[in-house]
Protein backbone atom coordinates (compact mmCIF):
# COMPACT_ATOMS: atom_id res chain seq x y z
CA UNK A 1 0.00 0.00 0.00
CA UNK A 2 2.70 2.50 0.70
CA UNK A 3 4.52 1.51 -2.51
CA UNK A 4 1.37 3.13 -4.75
CA UNK A 5 1.22 6.27 -2.07
CA UNK A 6 5.11 6.64 -2.97
CA UNK A 7 4.31 6.43 -6.39
CA UNK A 8 1.98 9.49 -5.81
CA UNK A 9 3.98 11.12 -3.63
CA UNK A 10 7.26 10.92 -6.02
CA UNK A 11 4.72 12.18 -8.87
CA UNK A 12 3.91 14.80 -6.73
CA UNK A 13 7.03 15.82 -5.24
CA UNK A 14 8.47 19.61 -5.47
CA UNK A 15 11.36 20.45 -7.16
CA UNK A 16 12.66 21.60 -4.04
CA UNK A 17 10.45 20.10 -1.34
CA UNK A 18 14.01 19.51 0.85
CA UNK A 19 14.02 23.39 0.36
CA UNK A 20 16.70 25.03 2.36
CA UNK A 21 15.83 26.39 5.78
CA UNK A 22 18.37 28.57 6.60
CA UNK A 23 20.62 28.26 9.60
CA UNK A 24 20.60 31.11 11.80
CA UNK A 25 22.63 31.65 15.39
CA UNK A 26 20.65 29.45 17.62
CA UNK A 27 18.79 30.36 20.24
CA UNK A 28 17.00 29.10 23.50
CA UNK A 29 13.89 30.84 24.91
CA UNK A 30 15.50 34.14 24.96
CA UNK A 31 16.91 33.47 28.78
CA UNK A 32 20.23 33.33 28.71
CA UNK A 33 21.30 32.40 25.27
CA UNK A 34 24.54 33.46 24.04
CA UNK A 35 24.38 36.94 22.27
CA UNK A 36 26.22 39.95 21.41
CA UNK A 37 27.72 41.67 23.91
CA UNK A 38 26.28 44.99 23.19
CA UNK A 39 22.85 45.23 25.13
CA UNK A 40 21.42 48.77 23.40
CA UNK A 41 19.50 48.63 20.35
CA UNK A 42 17.24 51.62 20.08
CA UNK A 43 14.95 51.93 17.51
CA UNK A 44 17.04 49.51 14.86
CA UNK A 45 15.06 46.77 17.49
CA UNK A 46 17.26 43.97 18.04
CA UNK A 47 17.89 40.78 16.71
CA UNK A 48 16.69 42.49 13.60
CA UNK A 49 20.17 42.88 11.42
CA UNK A 50 20.62 44.39 7.79
CA UNK A 51 19.67 41.09 6.01
CA UNK A 52 17.29 39.88 4.11
CA UNK A 53 14.48 37.73 5.94
CA UNK A 54 16.02 34.33 5.38
CA UNK A 55 13.57 31.38 5.15
CA UNK A 56 11.67 28.91 2.85
CA UNK A 57 9.33 28.09 0.36
CA UNK A 58 7.87 25.02 2.13
CA UNK A 59 6.98 25.72 5.65
CA UNK A 60 6.27 22.53 7.46
CA UNK A 61 3.24 22.25 9.47
CA UNK A 62 3.40 22.70 13.26
CA UNK A 63 1.70 19.57 14.85
CA UNK A 64 -0.98 21.84 16.02
CA UNK A 65 -1.69 22.94 12.55
CA UNK A 66 -1.24 19.20 11.14
CA UNK A 67 -4.01 18.09 13.79
CA UNK A 68 -6.03 21.09 13.16
CA UNK A 69 -5.89 20.73 9.07
CA UNK A 70 -6.60 17.02 9.64
CA UNK A 71 -10.00 17.74 11.72
CA UNK A 72 -11.18 20.42 8.90
CA UNK A 73 -10.05 18.84 5.90
CA UNK A 74 -11.69 15.00 7.11
CA UNK A 75 -14.70 16.97 8.39
CA UNK A 76 -13.85 15.49 12.05
CA UNK A 77 -15.84 16.26 15.03
CA UNK A 78 -12.23 16.86 17.23
CA UNK A 79 -8.75 16.87 16.29
CA UNK A 80 -7.76 13.39 16.17
CA UNK A 81 -4.91 13.31 18.56
CA UNK A 82 -2.58 11.44 16.74
CA UNK A 83 0.38 13.30 16.66
CA UNK A 84 1.09 13.05 20.12
CA UNK A 85 2.82 10.05 19.14
CA UNK A 86 5.19 12.06 16.64
CA UNK A 87 8.68 13.18 17.06
CA UNK A 88 7.92 16.33 19.10
CA UNK A 89 8.87 19.86 17.18
CA UNK A 90 11.65 21.62 18.15
CA UNK A 91 11.22 25.13 19.46
CA UNK A 92 13.93 27.37 19.06
CA UNK A 93 12.44 30.90 19.79
CA UNK A 94 9.50 32.24 21.87
CA UNK A 95 7.11 30.69 18.84
CA UNK A 96 6.68 26.95 17.86
CA UNK A 97 5.88 27.90 14.53
CA UNK A 98 9.60 28.77 13.88
CA UNK A 99 10.20 27.22 10.61
CA UNK A 100 13.70 27.26 11.45
CA UNK A 101 13.09 24.26 13.57
CA UNK A 102 11.09 22.10 11.91
CA UNK A 103 12.59 19.63 9.85
CA UNK A 104 11.04 16.18 8.85
CA UNK A 105 12.99 13.16 10.02
CA UNK A 106 12.64 9.86 8.78
CA UNK A 107 10.92 8.84 12.27
CA UNK A 108 8.35 12.38 11.63
CA UNK A 109 8.06 10.74 7.71
CA UNK A 110 6.68 7.41 8.92
CA UNK A 111 4.85 8.96 11.84
CA UNK A 112 2.95 10.25 8.86
CA UNK A 113 2.26 7.68 7.32
CA UNK A 114 0.97 5.92 9.77
CA UNK A 115 -1.07 8.30 10.43
CA UNK A 116 -2.08 8.67 6.97
CA UNK A 117 -3.74 4.71 7.27
CA UNK A 118 -5.24 5.15 10.15
CA UNK A 119 -7.25 8.07 9.81
CA UNK A 120 -7.96 6.68 6.21
CA UNK A 121 -9.40 3.51 7.13
CA UNK A 122 -11.43 5.07 10.20
CA UNK A 123 -13.19 7.72 7.76
CA UNK A 124 -13.89 5.87 5.00
CA UNK A 125 -15.34 2.50 6.96
CA UNK A 126 -17.48 5.05 9.28
CA UNK A 127 -20.60 5.98 6.75
CA UNK A 128 -21.56 9.44 8.80
CA UNK A 129 -17.93 10.37 8.36
CA UNK A 130 -17.85 9.42 4.41
CA UNK A 131 -20.55 11.02 4.12
CA UNK A 132 -19.49 14.23 5.69
CA UNK A 133 -16.19 14.22 2.88
CA UNK A 134 -18.05 13.85 -0.20
CA UNK A 135 -18.58 17.43 -2.27
CA UNK A 136 -22.46 18.35 -2.05
CA UNK A 137 -24.34 17.20 -5.38
CA UNK A 138 -22.14 14.59 -6.46
CA UNK A 139 -22.61 13.76 -10.20
CA UNK A 140 -24.03 9.81 -10.87
CA UNK A 141 -21.78 9.16 -13.67
CA UNK A 142 -18.75 6.93 -12.11
CA UNK A 143 -16.02 8.88 -13.46
CA UNK A 144 -17.71 12.45 -13.03
CA UNK A 145 -18.01 11.36 -9.61
CA UNK A 146 -14.33 10.38 -8.56
CA UNK A 147 -13.24 13.60 -10.95
CA UNK A 148 -15.59 15.88 -8.06
CA UNK A 149 -14.34 14.22 -4.86
CA UNK A 150 -10.84 14.48 -6.45
CA UNK A 151 -10.94 17.94 -6.96
CA UNK A 152 -12.56 18.97 -3.79
CA UNK A 153 -10.56 16.87 -1.37
CA UNK A 154 -7.18 17.96 -3.46
CA UNK A 155 -8.11 21.79 -3.52
CA UNK A 156 -8.69 21.93 0.66
CA UNK A 157 -5.41 19.71 1.08
CA UNK A 158 -3.38 21.56 -0.48
CA UNK A 159 -4.98 24.87 -0.92
CA UNK A 160 -5.12 25.50 -4.08
CA UNK A 161 -6.73 24.58 -7.17
CA UNK A 162 -5.09 21.20 -8.54
CA UNK A 163 -3.50 21.05 -12.63
CA UNK A 164 -4.78 18.99 -14.85
CA UNK A 165 -2.02 16.79 -14.15
CA UNK A 166 -2.29 16.32 -10.66
CA UNK A 167 -6.44 15.69 -11.53
CA UNK A 168 -5.10 12.81 -13.67
CA UNK A 169 -2.58 11.68 -10.69
CA UNK A 170 -5.23 11.38 -8.01
CA UNK A 171 -7.57 9.89 -10.27
CA UNK A 172 -5.16 6.90 -11.04
CA UNK A 173 -4.96 6.61 -7.24
CA UNK A 174 -7.88 6.44 -6.63
CA UNK A 175 -8.40 3.60 -8.80
CA UNK A 176 -5.72 1.72 -7.26
CA UNK A 177 -7.91 1.39 -4.27
CA UNK A 178 -9.90 -1.36 -4.95
CA UNK A 179 -6.98 -3.76 -5.36
CA UNK A 180 -5.55 -2.82 -2.32
CA UNK A 181 -8.60 -2.66 -0.47
CA UNK A 182 -10.87 -6.00 -2.20
CA UNK A 183 -13.13 -6.10 1.28
CA UNK A 184 -14.47 -2.70 0.84
CA UNK A 185 -16.79 -1.11 -2.34
CA UNK A 186 -14.38 -0.16 -4.75
CA UNK A 187 -15.69 3.56 -4.38
CA UNK A 188 -15.17 3.70 -0.74
CA UNK A 189 -11.86 2.12 -1.41
CA UNK A 190 -10.88 4.85 -3.83
CA UNK A 191 -11.51 7.57 -1.30
CA UNK A 192 -9.40 5.50 1.35
CA UNK A 193 -6.77 5.48 -1.09
CA UNK A 194 -7.13 9.40 -1.89
CA UNK A 195 -7.13 10.42 1.48
CA UNK A 196 -3.72 8.57 2.40
CA UNK A 197 -2.04 10.10 -0.35
CA UNK A 198 -3.18 13.75 -0.33
CA UNK A 199 -2.05 12.89 3.64
CA UNK A 200 0.94 12.20 2.32
CA UNK A 201 1.80 14.35 0.14
CA UNK A 202 4.46 17.33 0.27
CA UNK A 203 1.56 19.63 -0.86
CA UNK A 204 -0.23 18.98 2.47
CA UNK A 205 2.52 18.55 4.81
CA UNK A 206 4.02 22.02 4.18
CA UNK A 207 2.68 25.22 2.97
CA UNK A 208 4.10 25.57 0.00
CA UNK A 209 5.01 29.23 -1.92
CA UNK A 210 6.37 28.95 -5.34
CA UNK A 211 4.85 32.65 -6.02
CA UNK A 212 3.41 33.99 -8.94
CA UNK A 213 6.07 36.49 -9.93
CA UNK A 214 9.58 37.57 -8.46
CA UNK A 215 11.54 40.57 -8.98
CA UNK A 216 15.05 40.70 -7.72
CA UNK A 217 15.70 38.64 -4.35
CA UNK A 218 11.11 39.01 -3.49
CA UNK A 219 8.82 36.73 -4.57
CA UNK A 220 5.25 37.89 -4.39
CA UNK A 221 2.97 35.42 -3.14
CA UNK A 222 -0.11 34.12 -4.87
CA UNK A 223 -3.40 34.26 -3.89
CA UNK A 224 -3.54 30.88 -2.43
CA UNK A 225 -0.48 31.22 -0.76
CA UNK A 226 -1.37 34.43 0.80
CA UNK A 227 -4.79 32.88 1.97
CA UNK A 228 -3.00 30.02 3.77
CA UNK A 229 -0.36 32.36 5.42
CA UNK A 230 -3.44 34.05 6.72
CA UNK A 231 -5.36 31.18 7.98
CA UNK A 232 -2.55 29.62 9.48
CA UNK A 233 -1.74 33.19 11.05
CA UNK A 234 -5.16 33.58 12.39
CA UNK A 235 -6.50 30.29 12.82
CA UNK A 236 -3.75 27.92 13.26
CA UNK A 237 -5.38 25.86 10.53
CA UNK A 238 -6.15 25.39 6.41
CA UNK A 239 -8.41 28.06 4.91
CA UNK A 240 -12.06 27.70 5.10
CA UNK A 241 -14.29 27.50 1.97
CA UNK A 242 -15.04 31.75 1.76
CA UNK A 243 -10.90 32.27 2.09
CA UNK A 244 -10.78 29.60 -1.13
CA UNK A 245 -13.42 30.84 -3.10
CA UNK A 246 -11.81 34.62 -2.56
CA UNK A 247 -8.16 33.24 -3.65
CA UNK A 248 -9.55 31.82 -6.43
CA UNK A 249 -11.52 34.66 -7.63
CA UNK A 250 -7.98 36.70 -7.60
CA UNK A 251 -9.62 38.63 -4.43
CA UNK A 252 -6.45 38.27 -2.03
CA UNK A 253 -4.43 40.84 -4.41
CA UNK A 254 -6.10 43.73 -2.98
CA UNK A 255 -4.76 44.79 0.05
CA UNK A 256 -8.17 46.04 1.07
CA UNK A 257 -9.73 42.35 0.57
CA UNK A 258 -7.32 40.73 2.53
CA UNK A 259 -8.12 43.42 5.20
CA UNK A 260 -11.87 42.53 4.82
CA UNK A 261 -10.64 38.81 5.24
CA UNK A 262 -8.33 39.28 8.01
CA UNK A 263 -11.08 41.11 10.28
CA UNK A 264 -13.59 38.22 9.74
CA UNK A 265 -11.07 35.92 10.76
CA UNK A 266 -10.43 37.70 13.90
CA UNK A 267 -14.22 38.09 14.93
CA UNK A 268 -14.07 33.71 14.82
CA UNK A 269 -13.57 31.87 17.59
CA UNK A 270 -10.66 30.42 15.88
CA UNK A 271 -9.28 34.28 16.21
CA UNK A 272 -9.63 34.55 20.08
CA UNK A 273 -7.58 30.98 20.02
CA UNK A 274 -4.59 32.66 18.24
CA UNK A 275 -4.84 35.62 20.71
CA UNK A 276 -4.38 33.81 23.32
CA UNK A 277 -1.46 31.17 21.97
CA UNK A 278 0.23 33.98 21.00
CA UNK A 279 0.39 36.03 24.41
CA UNK A 280 0.54 32.33 26.24
CA UNK A 281 3.89 31.86 24.37
CA UNK A 282 5.28 34.87 24.22
CA UNK A 283 4.69 35.49 27.76
CA UNK A 284 5.06 31.54 28.84
CA UNK A 285 1.93 30.79 30.52
CA UNK A 286 3.15 27.58 30.57
CA UNK A 287 5.17 27.71 33.62
CA UNK A 288 1.91 28.62 35.64
CA UNK A 289 0.50 25.50 34.94
CA UNK A 290 3.33 23.89 36.18
CA UNK A 291 3.47 26.26 39.58
CA UNK A 292 4.07 25.00 43.03
CA UNK A 293 4.60 26.80 46.14
CA UNK A 294 5.48 25.44 50.09
CA UNK A 295 2.45 25.83 52.05
CA UNK A 296 3.41 26.56 55.29
CA UNK A 297 5.26 29.53 53.41
CA UNK A 298 2.13 30.61 51.49
CA UNK A 299 -0.68 29.49 53.32
CA UNK A 300 -3.03 30.76 50.41
CA UNK A 301 -1.26 28.49 47.85
CA UNK A 302 -4.26 25.78 46.59
CA UNK A 303 -3.74 22.81 44.26
CA UNK A 304 -4.86 24.11 40.95
CA UNK A 305 -3.86 27.55 41.37
CA UNK A 306 -1.65 27.46 38.27
CA UNK A 307 -4.61 26.44 36.20
CA UNK A 308 -5.91 29.75 37.85
CA UNK A 309 -3.25 32.06 36.91
CA UNK A 310 -3.76 30.95 33.63
CA UNK A 311 -7.19 31.31 32.71
CA UNK A 312 -6.99 34.97 34.65
CA UNK A 313 -4.07 35.74 32.37
CA UNK A 314 -6.42 34.10 29.03
CA UNK A 315 -9.46 36.10 30.21
CA UNK A 316 -7.53 39.25 30.58
CA UNK A 317 -6.15 39.21 27.51
CA UNK A 318 -9.04 38.22 25.66
CA UNK A 319 -11.26 40.75 26.85
CA UNK A 320 -8.51 43.91 26.39
CA UNK A 321 -8.07 42.34 22.49
CA UNK A 322 -11.25 41.54 21.40
CA UNK A 323 -14.19 42.88 23.66
CA UNK A 324 -12.33 46.30 24.05
CA UNK A 325 -10.31 46.58 20.80
CA UNK A 326 -7.16 47.67 23.85
CA UNK A 327 -3.59 48.38 22.73
CA UNK A 328 -0.92 46.85 23.93
CA UNK A 329 -0.62 50.07 26.45
CA UNK A 330 -4.08 48.87 28.31
CA UNK A 331 -2.35 44.93 28.39
CA UNK A 332 0.67 46.51 30.40
CA UNK A 333 -1.44 49.13 32.44
CA UNK A 334 -5.28 48.36 32.96
CA UNK A 335 -6.39 48.83 36.53
CA UNK A 336 -8.54 45.27 35.99
CA UNK A 337 -8.25 41.77 35.86
CA UNK A 338 -10.20 38.38 36.20
CA UNK A 339 -10.31 36.59 39.29
CA UNK A 340 -12.00 33.73 41.26
CA UNK A 341 -12.33 33.15 44.61
CA UNK A 342 -8.85 31.65 44.89
CA UNK A 343 -7.04 34.38 43.15
CA UNK A 344 -9.23 37.21 45.03
CA UNK A 345 -7.84 35.63 48.37
CA UNK A 346 -4.61 36.13 46.94
CA UNK A 347 -5.19 39.59 45.71
CA UNK A 348 -6.98 40.65 49.16
CA UNK A 349 -9.78 41.95 46.75
CA UNK A 350 -13.08 42.96 48.45
CA UNK A 351 -15.97 41.50 47.52
CA UNK A 352 -17.99 38.25 46.84
CA UNK A 353 -15.77 35.88 44.36
CA UNK A 354 -16.98 32.18 43.36
CA UNK A 355 -15.74 29.79 41.43
CA UNK A 356 -16.22 31.51 38.08
CA UNK A 357 -13.71 34.44 36.93
CA UNK A 358 -15.10 37.33 37.07
CA UNK A 359 -13.81 41.21 36.31
CA UNK A 360 -12.14 42.52 39.40
CA UNK A 361 -10.75 46.33 39.66
CA UNK A 362 -7.34 47.37 41.01
CA UNK A 363 -8.12 50.50 43.01
CA UNK A 364 -4.84 53.20 44.07
CA UNK A 365 -5.65 52.82 47.74
CA UNK A 366 -6.36 49.55 48.13
CA UNK A 367 -4.55 48.15 45.14
CA UNK A 368 -1.64 50.93 44.77
CA UNK A 369 0.68 48.35 42.63
CA UNK A 370 -1.40 46.21 40.44
CA UNK A 371 -2.34 46.74 36.69
CA UNK A 372 -1.85 45.03 33.49
CA UNK A 373 -0.27 41.82 32.69
CA UNK A 374 3.21 42.44 35.00
CA UNK A 375 1.21 42.44 38.32
CA UNK A 376 -0.81 39.03 37.59
CA UNK A 377 -0.16 36.38 40.12
CA UNK A 378 0.88 33.88 37.10
CA UNK A 379 3.86 36.28 36.23
CA UNK A 380 4.74 37.10 39.67
CA UNK A 381 4.18 33.62 40.83
CA UNK A 382 6.47 31.60 38.35
CA UNK A 383 9.44 34.15 38.63
CA UNK A 384 8.94 34.47 42.22
CA UNK A 385 11.47 33.52 45.18
CA UNK A 386 14.69 35.25 46.31
CA UNK A 387 15.93 35.19 42.34
CA UNK A 388 12.75 36.61 41.14
CA UNK A 389 14.07 39.91 40.92
CA UNK A 390 16.42 38.62 38.54
CA UNK A 391 14.27 36.44 36.47
CA UNK A 392 12.02 38.83 36.52
CA UNK A 393 14.15 41.49 35.39
CA UNK A 394 15.82 39.17 32.84
CA UNK A 395 12.32 38.12 31.29
CA UNK A 396 10.83 41.58 30.86
CA UNK A 397 14.05 42.87 29.06
CA UNK A 398 13.97 39.55 26.69
CA UNK A 399 10.29 39.55 25.85
CA UNK A 400 9.03 43.20 25.99
CA UNK A 401 11.95 45.36 25.62
CA UNK A 402 13.83 43.46 23.06
CA UNK A 403 17.24 43.68 25.33
CA UNK A 404 20.13 41.77 24.29
CA UNK A 405 21.94 40.54 26.90
CA UNK A 406 25.17 39.48 27.01
CA UNK A 407 26.21 35.77 28.33
CA UNK A 408 26.72 35.54 32.37
CA UNK A 409 30.35 35.90 33.28
CA UNK A 410 31.73 33.12 34.49
CA UNK A 411 32.23 32.05 38.17
CA UNK A 412 29.71 34.01 39.41
CA UNK A 413 30.28 33.72 43.20
CA UNK A 414 26.48 32.48 44.94
CA UNK A 415 24.21 34.57 46.20
CA UNK A 416 25.14 35.14 50.09
CA UNK A 417 23.06 33.70 52.89
CA UNK A 418 20.92 35.50 55.34
CA UNK A 419 20.81 33.28 58.87
CA UNK A 420 20.50 36.15 60.79
CA UNK A 421 17.24 37.53 58.20
CA UNK A 422 18.63 40.94 58.49
CA UNK A 423 18.55 41.70 54.63
CA UNK A 424 16.29 42.08 52.17
CA UNK A 425 16.46 39.99 48.95
CA UNK A 426 16.89 42.99 47.12
CA UNK A 427 20.13 43.63 49.28
CA UNK A 428 21.53 40.47 48.53
CA UNK A 429 20.78 40.31 45.22
CA UNK A 430 23.02 43.66 44.91
CA UNK A 431 25.88 42.06 47.16
CA UNK A 432 25.90 39.56 44.35
CA UNK A 433 25.62 41.67 41.41
CA UNK A 434 25.55 45.11 42.03
CA UNK A 435 28.39 47.59 41.99
CA UNK A 436 31.92 46.31 42.61
CA UNK A 437 30.56 43.07 41.50
CA UNK A 438 31.07 41.23 38.33
CA UNK A 439 27.99 41.40 37.28
CA UNK A 440 27.50 44.74 37.94
CA UNK A 441 27.69 45.62 33.98
CA UNK A 442 24.25 43.97 33.10
CA UNK A 443 22.41 43.16 36.16
CA UNK A 444 22.84 46.84 37.22
CA UNK A 445 22.38 48.37 34.73
CA UNK A 446 19.20 46.01 32.75
CA UNK A 447 18.20 43.42 34.84
CA UNK A 448 18.48 44.73 38.60
CA UNK A 449 16.23 47.54 37.93
CA UNK A 450 13.43 45.98 36.13
CA UNK A 451 13.11 43.04 38.50
CA UNK A 452 13.37 45.39 41.87
CA UNK A 453 10.52 46.89 40.12
CA UNK A 454 8.41 44.13 41.39
CA UNK A 455 10.02 44.06 45.04
CA UNK A 456 6.35 45.01 46.96
CA UNK A 457 5.38 40.98 45.36
CA UNK A 458 6.33 37.78 46.90
CA UNK A 459 7.01 34.51 45.58
CA UNK A 460 2.63 33.81 45.62
CA UNK A 461 2.27 37.17 43.93
CA UNK A 462 1.35 38.46 47.15
CA UNK A 463 1.70 42.63 48.16
CA UNK A 464 3.90 43.14 51.00
CA UNK A 465 5.08 46.08 51.96
CA UNK A 466 8.41 44.56 54.45
CA UNK A 467 10.35 41.23 54.46
CA UNK A 468 12.32 40.46 57.66
CA UNK A 469 10.86 43.45 59.06
CA UNK A 470 12.37 45.53 56.47
CA UNK A 471 11.16 48.25 54.33
CA UNK A 472 10.57 47.00 50.69
CA UNK A 473 12.53 49.26 48.01
CA UNK A 474 10.86 49.27 44.68
CA UNK A 475 12.79 52.24 43.58
CA UNK A 476 15.52 51.96 40.86
CA UNK A 477 16.50 53.73 37.28
CA UNK A 478 16.50 51.87 33.81
CA UNK A 479 18.58 53.01 30.81
CA UNK A 480 15.73 52.70 27.65
CA UNK A 481 16.58 53.13 24.51
CA UNK A 482 15.65 56.92 24.66
CA UNK A 483 17.39 57.34 28.08
CA UNK A 484 17.60 56.62 31.70
CA UNK A 485 14.06 56.98 33.49
CA UNK A 486 13.35 56.81 37.16
CA UNK A 487 10.75 54.78 38.93
CA UNK A 488 9.19 53.82 42.50
CA UNK A 489 7.32 50.17 42.18
CA UNK A 490 5.37 48.47 39.70
CA UNK A 491 2.64 50.69 38.84
CA UNK A 492 5.34 53.20 37.88
CA UNK A 493 7.48 50.85 35.82
CA UNK A 494 4.57 49.74 33.84
CA UNK A 495 3.23 53.22 32.90
CA UNK A 496 7.05 53.90 31.94
CA UNK A 497 7.31 50.96 29.58
CA UNK A 498 3.85 51.77 27.70
CA UNK A 499 5.34 54.70 26.82
CA UNK A 500 8.14 53.50 25.56
CA UNK A 501 8.62 53.31 21.28
CA UNK A 502 10.75 50.60 22.22
CA UNK A 503 8.33 48.63 23.94
CA UNK A 504 5.69 48.94 20.83
CA UNK A 505 8.66 47.92 18.48
CA UNK A 506 9.93 44.78 20.30
CA UNK A 507 5.85 43.78 20.86
CA UNK A 508 5.85 44.52 16.84
CA UNK A 509 8.42 42.47 16.32
CA UNK A 510 7.11 39.49 18.11
CA UNK A 511 3.73 39.77 15.82
CA UNK A 512 6.05 39.85 12.78
CA UNK A 513 7.90 36.66 13.92
CA UNK A 514 4.44 34.90 15.04
CA UNK A 515 2.90 35.52 11.58
CA UNK A 516 5.91 34.89 9.08
CA UNK A 517 6.81 32.39 11.39
CA UNK A 518 10.33 33.19 11.11
CA UNK A 519 12.74 35.17 12.35
CA UNK A 520 13.24 38.47 11.76
CA UNK A 521 15.62 40.73 9.68
CA UNK A 522 16.28 44.29 8.64
CA UNK A 523 14.29 43.90 5.61
CA UNK A 524 11.70 43.48 8.36
CA UNK A 525 12.47 47.51 10.20
CA UNK A 526 10.14 49.22 8.25
CA UNK A 527 7.38 47.03 8.76
CA UNK A 528 8.00 46.50 12.85
CA UNK A 529 8.90 50.08 12.79
CA UNK A 530 5.90 51.14 11.39
CA UNK A 531 3.57 49.08 13.49
CA UNK A 532 5.38 50.61 16.82
CA UNK A 533 4.83 53.96 15.38
CA UNK A 534 0.70 52.74 15.27
CA UNK A 535 1.03 50.97 18.92
CA UNK A 536 2.71 53.77 20.69
CA UNK A 537 -0.22 55.94 18.92
CA UNK A 538 -2.71 54.01 20.93
CA UNK A 539 -3.53 51.38 17.80
CA UNK A 540 -5.61 48.84 18.66
CA UNK A 541 -3.62 45.21 18.83
CA UNK A 542 -6.98 43.88 16.07
CA UNK A 543 -5.51 46.86 14.00
CA UNK A 544 -2.17 45.76 14.54
CA UNK A 545 -2.53 42.42 13.32
CA UNK A 546 -4.68 43.62 10.27
CA UNK A 547 -2.09 46.35 9.17
CA UNK A 548 0.69 43.60 9.57
CA UNK A 549 -1.43 41.15 6.98
CA UNK A 550 -2.39 43.23 4.37
CA UNK A 551 1.97 44.52 4.51
CA UNK A 552 4.35 43.37 2.21
CA UNK A 553 6.66 41.27 4.04
CA UNK A 554 3.56 39.16 4.75
CA UNK A 555 2.40 39.18 0.98
CA UNK A 556 5.78 38.23 0.02
CA UNK A 557 9.28 36.28 0.42
CA UNK A 558 12.84 36.30 0.37
CA UNK A 559 13.74 34.15 -3.03
CA UNK A 560 17.11 32.72 -1.10
CA UNK A 561 14.47 30.69 0.71
CA UNK A 562 13.95 28.88 -2.15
Amino acid sequence: MRNAISLLIGALLLTSCSGVIRDAIPEGDGDGAAVPAEPRCGRSVCGATGELALGTAFPRLTHAQWENSVRDLLRLDGIPNLSATFEPDTQISFFENNTRALRVSNELWTSYQAAAETLAESVTRDPAALSRLLPAELPTATEERIRAVVESLGRRAYRRTLSTEEIEAHVALFADGAAHFPDMDSFDAGIRMLVEGVLQSPHFLYRVELGRSRSGPVVELSDFEIASRLSYMIWNTMPDDALLEEAERGGLSSAAEIELQAARMLDDPRGRVMVERFHAQLLNWELYRGLSKDPSEFPLYYRGVGEDMFEEARAFVEHVVLFEDGSLTELLTAPYTFANAGLAAIYGLDGSFDDSFSRASFTPVDQPQRGGLLTQLGFLASHGGLTGSVHRGVFINHRLLCTELPPPPDALPPIPNDETMTLTSRERIEMHTGPGTCGAGCHGTFINPVGFAFESFDGLGQFRMEENGLPIDASAVFEFADGPVEFDGAREFNEAIAERLQTHDCYSKHWVEYALGRDTAGSDLELIQSLGDRSIAGASIKDLIIDLATSAPFRTRNAEGS
